[in-house]
């Protein structure tokens, strides 16, 4: 005969709307590195689609282009001393 097996699930909702690290400034650095990401990929899909474009053709292309914009931003914020206050984690 099999013995019942029991198990005991301790997950609660108590910390799930805090943030992932203990630390607010690091939270707050991967926050404003994200915006930073997303502000530079919607200016390189400008860019790209060029000046005499609308804002829905913009969205389009970024929506189309997103995964290779986002990478490039990245790259830009990575290696340009411009942006090295919008990198993360930051070297202060």
């Amino acid at each position: 005969m099999r013995e019942k097996e029991t198990v005991t699930c301790n997950f609660n909702f108590d910390s799930i709307l805090e943030p992932p690290h203990n630390s607010l400034s690091i939270w707050r650095d991967a926050q404003r590195h994200g915006h930073a990401v997303m502000f530079l990929a919607r200016q390189l899909a400008f860019k790209e689609t060029g000046e005499q474009t609308t804002a829905n053709e913009i969205a389009a292309h970024l929506k189309k282009h997103e995964a290779r914009l986002i990478v490039e931003a990245e790259k830009v914020i990575a290696t340009r001393w411009e942006f090295e206050d919008w990198r993360f984690p930051r070297r202060d």
